[in-house]
């Protein structure tokens, strides 16, 4: 069954996607546009994490929070 919809839907807050939902996404970028989605916490070889923070860093600037 699919919600109503109204004219202030769009300014209804949308749910957080799931984990699942974000796993297809990143395959898909990663697929159709070569774009990575790595997420630090995720990857287990303390070495390679901090790799890649770095270079996030360099690449974009440091995060203003860290998570």
């Amino acid at each position: 069954m699919s919600e109503p919809r109204s004219s202030l839907s769009r300014r209804q807050p949308r749910p957080r996607l799931e984990t699942e939902q974000l796993h297809r996404l990143r395959v898909a970028a990663w697929h159709s546009q070569g774009v990575v989605v790595i997420r630090p916490e995720e990857v287990e070889d303390d070495r390679i994490r901090q790799a890649i923070v770095n270079e996030a860093d360099r690449l974009y600037g440091k995060r203003k929070t860290e998570v």
